[in-house]
């Protein structure tokens, strides 16, 4: 199966419906009528889904601690996915997606998971995907449809990594996304409810800033539904318009050694319904988790435009 690509007159868009439907490749038109990265250029024939340009979290978000949960008074154990026994980013990314319809500017695609195997989820679920490219924009539809009897938590969400830099090297990456409180964690799982009040992180990421230093892996609720990246020398800015069903947001700034100084050449900056390891929080509010009943549809919308 290989690559969809689309190209608007500024944008380039390659995606894989054989890794997830993620993104291969989604680039914009610069100097030397060049395509250059705005997120993280896949390498050809790419068999990881970590090392495309965005992956799909579906039907939950981020992590789950032990691989398992408790739903409706009932044990829901998983297949751990990490080293550490977690369940991490859904069970989608790494499937084969089918092709539902294209356009030369759009293109619909599917997972079902009754025609999967070892599917690492207690309960039939079917998940669509809406690509649709513009001069201006990447427009992304994601959605989780529950296909069985019975009722199941939900959520999904994207997970793109950005480029530090386009055509100027001297480009020092600035981010905008205004959230409120910033969840403890621990080994990147929620482990409580947010502050009310947002901490130095949350405060920095209110107005234009440079990405942080330090490495960072951060979840934030009150997610206001737009973030914005700026390449201030490249003279370039995106921004991220989700819809309020994503009302957390992760900043994930990674080095290649957390200990050690030097930043690895990219930025993820996720929008998703969940916190990390919601499906652990029962009853306590806000941590995005969508009960679906037979038949029910979580229908999330993503646009990313570049201005």
């Amino acid at each position: 199966m290989g690559l969809i690509s689309m190209e608007s007159a500024r944008l380039r868009l390659s995606i894989d419906p054989a890794l997830g439907a993620g993104i291969a490749d989604f680039s914009l038109l610069g100097p030397g009528k060049y395509a250059y990265p705005l997120m993280r250029r896949a390498a050809p024939g790419e068999t990881n889904p970590s090392s495309l340009g965005s992956f799909f979290m579906a039907p939950w978000c981020n992590r789950i601690a032990g691989a398992r949960f408790v739903f409706e008074g009932q044990e829901r154990a998983l297949s751990p996915t990490t080293p550490e026994g977690m369940a991490q980013h859904g069970d989608v990314r790494r499937r084969a997606w089918t092709i539902l319809d294209r356009s030369p500017m759009s293109a619909h695609l599917e997972l079902d998971s009754r025609r999967c195997e070892k599917v690492n989820w207690p309960w039939p679920f079917v998940c669509r995907a809406r690509y649709e490219l513009t001069d201006a924009a990447l427009e992304l539809d994601l959605s989780v449809t529950n296909a069985g009897t019975e009722a199941f938590p939900a959520g999904c969400g994207h997970h793109p990594y950005f480029a530090r830099r386009l055509w100027d090297d001297r480009d020092v990456l600035q981010i905008r996304a205004p959230v409120a409180g910033r969840y403890p964690l621990e080994k990147g799982v929620a482990t409580g409810p947010a502050p009310p009040r947002p901490d130095p992180i949350a405060t920095r990421l209110a107005t234009w800033n440079t990405v942080p230093d330090e490495h960072l892996d951060a979840v934030f609720g009150g997610f206001a539904g737009t973030a914005e990246l700026r390449w201030p020398e490249s003279g370039v800015t995106l921004r991220i318009t989700a819809s309020p069903e994503m009302g957390h947001l992760v900043v994930f700034a990674p080095r290649a050694d957390p200990a050690k100084p030097g930043a690895l050449p990219y930025v993820a900056v996720e929008p998703q319904t969940q916190v990390n390891g919601a499906l652990n929080l029962p009853g306590q509010p806000g941590t995005g988790t969508v009960v679906l009943q037979p038949g029910q549809t979580l229908q999330t919308r993503c646009r990313f435009e570049v201005v």
